[in-house]
């Protein structure tokens, strides 16, 4: 009887067997050929050890290295595109950034927000303030993508890069990027998203900084990587997560960075001048909701619950499923069915398709849909 292997495709493929070893190691190599190309083996820890003796170049003194993905994260028009044009200024010359030393090397920034006009004037005024000579400023090379509905897919097709030329390739801004009908509130899309971004960081060789906004609302109670707008897989994809928030002192931020390949560094105060952000040595206090905001946030809470609540039907729903519909990100759906399960509202069961072994997450409510406008403040 012929049974299938390797998993699905148009054309199943079968193997009988009864064949010799020889013949079935065939079909296997044909298949992953098909798949990818590539055959995986495991490694003994000392080869992996031996073959990778060093961490790659670091860019940015323990924030970024070559072949890394980051994201940096602020509040719309707080001012973080200038940041970023700060960042390619210092990498493209050397000189700090911020509280971090930096790798002098080549940046490339593409940018799909602006116009060229205003970019070069931008750029132009940044350069002036931090007093880069005019003889490194072409250090730093654009590519313009405004107006040209330019998914990162494209993106990755259409844009000649030479290996290693850059150290940094800056990003700005994400949702941009985005193919048409992606939403950045599906963890799967923006997986694949990020998986096209490693591939740039990893055929270009360069670090690859991405610009990316913060949700609405107050942030200060978050974590870092809870801060941006859309999927839990944006911050979690990412080797760097940098999310720059409200300062308690008026005028200032703080900058606070989690990371993969480094120990996370301590936070830092920055102010922004325009054109130019720079460190400060105030003590780094990220801003807290004041009593009149948790109140605020306490409400909308409530009605967010019930507004999930209202879309899980008697029978259950699955979470990605509650997560899409939704239209909150990852991590804010998730916290609010937390605080509807500890209140009883709600139930969490782990279900298995038939013959499958995937497994799934399936909420159900605890009572009946008509109570859905009488839930307790759980505040």
């Amino acid at each position: 009887m012929n049974v299938p292997i390797f998993g699905e495709s148009p054309t199943v493929k079968l193997v009988d067997p009864r064949l010799d070893p020889d013949e079935v190691e065939r079909a296997r190599r044909e298949r992953a050929a098909e798949l990818d190309g590539d055959i995986f083996r495991p490694v003994p820890v000392s080869q992996l050890c031996g073959e990778y003796p060093t961490l790659r170049q670091p860019v940015v003194e323990g924030i970024l290295r070559r072949g890394e993905t980051c994201n940096i994260i602020a509040a719309p028009k707080v001012g973080k595109s200038y940041l970023g044009c700060g960042l390619a200024y210092s990498v493209a010359t050397g000189r700090p950034w911020l509280s971090y030393d930096t790798t002098r090397g080549r940046v490339l920034i593409i940018d799909n927000e602006l116009h060229n006009e205003t970019l070069a004037s931008r750029l132009d005024a940044i350069a002036f303030a931090m007093q880069i000579p005019h003889a490194d400023r072409d250090m730093v090379e654009v590519v313009s993508l405004r107006g040209r509905n330019m998914p990162v897919n494209a993106i990755g097709i259409r844009l000649q890069v030479e290996p290693s030329r850059y150290s940094l390739v800056i990003i700005d801004a994400l949702y941009r990027t985005l193919p048409e009908g992606t939403s950045e509130n599906d963890n799967a899309a923006m997986m694949r998203i990020y998986n096209e971004i490693d591939a740039f960081a990893a055929r270009w060789n360069a670090a690859i900084a991405v610009v990316h906004h913060s949700s609405k609302g107050a942030q200060g109670e978050k974590t870092v990587t809870d801060v941006g707008a859309g999927a839990g897989s944006i911050s979690r994809a990412a080797d760097t997560h940098i999310a720059i928030r409200p300062h308690e002192e008026n005028g200032l931020c703080v900058l606070e960075a989690v990371t993969r390949s480094w120990k996370s560094p301590e936070p830092v105060s920055i102010k922004y001048e325009y054109p130019i952000w720079t460190a400060v040595t105030t003590n780094p206090l990220v801003k807290q909701p004041t009593r009149r905001r948790a109140d605020e946030q306490s409400k909308q809470d409530q009605a967010d619950r019930e507004y999930l609540l209202s879309l899980i039907p008697n029978r259950g729903l699955v979470q990605n499923t509650i997560i899409t519909n939704s239209g909150f990100g990852s991590n804010k759906c998730l916290r609010l069915l937390g605080q509807l399960k500890k209140a009883g509202n709600v139930d969490l069961k782990h279900k298995r398709k038939r013959g499958g072994k995937q497994k799934f997450k399936i909420w159900t409510r605890t009572i009946p849909e008509t109570h859905t406008e009488s839930l307790p403040n759980q505040n």
